[in-house]
């Protein structure tokens, strides 16, 4: 394996054996289910310090360990996929603007103008999550970045977000979606990490000024070589299921702190408490031993001790997939938000996430306050069987913030956010856990004794991992992966949930 440089820094580490860059290959090809027919423009008339400086400068200090936080990276890797995109258009053919965009590299087909009409989707380069991590100062909603700076030097230089032509425009704000700037987290289309807080399919309208608009979530970037496209796409079917497996669960922990009992992740500390009083003498699940660890350092933020100190951080994040890929189970217990990089992670390795499962009634939707309490049910107390077909199953909380498997995982089984055929059943492999932490080892142990059940959920897991993954290299724009897997569901929703004729 060897690194890829960019910007002169290492950062993305791929296993495609003649790349250079996170560009596409000289000749990329359209996965299935993307028309030809498809256009796209990206806008260029951004000051390059809302674009490429920031791009530039994140590069660097990932490359330099000045920023270990990992969980930002997508909008990295999506922006430079667009740019390499087969579909995009450099020209519009728009006498009322007179846009000309730089070509950039553009070969001779990429100069003809495209009419207005004909442009699908209008995408907007600013990478949100880089600018917010990178700014000093952090502070919730990205409030540490003036409100001017964006409107004037981002939103006022959008010469076609106007009339009918705001809905075809696409932000990059691939962040939890609650740490998005007020500014950008309610408008237009934009992609995010999740939750999604409204939806255009649904005609749930929340805007203060009465617009719509609407969230469609993306996996969070894997940047191990090992998870590639072209690895994956590789893989028989049938690995997924006759793969040894040395354990029968792995799951990381960092050290617990005050923050654990004030958000949803006081479930990790209950059940850290299970195993301390109840698996004393408990050495093997299911007849295989299980890995039970804590890394990081005292004291420190989830973010210090997921991505470990900074001389030690790739290889400690190889050596967790390293054995999430020899383990059966992981538990993804809540974390600060829905969805988690763990849960993604988990699934490349292919291991079985195991998830617990709440009962909410409420609409995801709703609900723009991440700020969440103590659940007022007993610890271990039964929450439930949701409905996943009514919007009631969550795997993140039974209060009011309890966002469903719909509002928080990308393209799920009855979102709308894809032809049903093409939505991922999550369900068919994810492993729900009823009733609280101490039920996770009983659950563990009867499916242990069920060699087939586990064949089957690691077979559905197999089906779908590919499009958990970002292809960069030689590996961009040739499978079916999560950025086409984007587009499909960008596409889907721009024609209001209709297939794309082209």
């Amino acid at each position: 394996n060897r690194n890829i440089v960019i910007s002169d820094k290492k950062i993305y580490r791929h296993e495609t054996p003649s790349s250079a860059n996170l560009l596409s290959s000289s000749s990329p090809s359209l996965p299935p289910h993307i028309p030809k027919a498809f256009k796209f423009y990206i806008y260029e008339n951004l000051p390059s310090k809302m674009t490429e400086d920031i791009e530039r400068q994140i590069l660097e200090a990932y490359s330099s360990n000045a920023i270990t936080y990992q969980n930002f990276k997508a909008d990295l890797v999506i922006l430079r996929l667009f740019r390499s995109h087969p579909s995009r258009v450099f020209h519009i053919n728009d006498d009322a603007n007179q846009n000309r965009s730089r070509t950039r590299g553009a070969n001779a087909a990429d100069n003809a103008a495209i009419n207005l009409e004909n442009i699908d989707l209008f995408v907007v380069p600013y990478p949100h999550a880089s600018h917010c991590l990178l700014s000093p100062n952090w502070k919730n909603e990205c409030m540490h970045v003036d409100d001017s700076l964006i409107q004037s030097q981002v939103l006022d230089k959008l010469n076609y977000y106007k009339g009918d032509l705001k809905r075809r425009h696409l932000f990059i704000n691939t962040m939890e979606v609650f740490l998005a700037h007020p500014l950008l987290r309610t408008i237009g289309r934009s992609l995010t990490l999740g939750p999604r807080l409204s939806s255009i399919h649904s005609n749930v309208n929340h805007h203060d000024n009465d617009e719509l608009f609407e969230h469609l979530i993306v996996p969070y970037f894997n940047d191990e070589p090992g998870y590639q496209p072209s690895i994956i796409h590789s893989r028989p079917l049938s690995l997924w299921y006759t793969h040894p497996r040395k354990y029968s669960f792995a799951y990381f922990y960092g050290s617990t702190n005050r923050r654990m009992t004030r958000n949803y992740r006081i479930h990790r500390q209950y059940f850290l408490e299970e195993v301390a009083m109840n698996w004393k003498k408990v050495d093997l699940i299911g007849g295989k031993p299980f890995i039970l660890e804590k890394i990081g350092h005292d004291g420190g933020s989830e973010s210090d001790i997921e991505s470990g100190q900074h001389g030690e951080q790739t290889q400690k994040r190889y050596n967790q997939m390293k054995t999430y890929s020899q383990s059966v189970f992981c538990p993804t217990l809540p974390g600060d938000s829905p969805p988690q990089k763990r849960f993604f992670d988990v699934i490349l390795a292919g291991c079985i996430p195991v998830v617990l499962v709440f009962n909410t009634n409420t609409k995801a939707a709703n609900h723009l306050n991440s700020d969440g309490g103590r659940n007022d049910s007993e610890r271990y107390g039964d929450f439930g069987k949701g409905d996943s077909k009514h919007n009631h199953t969550s795997w993140f909380s039974a209060d009011s913030n309890g966002y469903t498997v719909q509002d928080s995982y990308p393209w799920a089984k009855h979102s709308s956010t894809l032809p049903p055929d093409r939505e991922i059943d999550y369900e068919s492999f994810v492993v729900q856990i009823y009733g609280g932490v101490k039920n996770i080892k009983p659950t563990l142990e009867a499916l242990m004794e069920n060699q087939t059940e586990i064949q089957r959920r690691q077979l559905e897991l197999g089906k779908v991992a590919k499009y958990f993954t970002y292809g960069a290299g030689e590996d961009a724009h040739v499978y079916e992966d999560a950025f086409s897997m984007m587009l499909e569901s960008v596409i889907y929703s721009l024609n209001s949930g209709k297939d794309y004729s082209g």
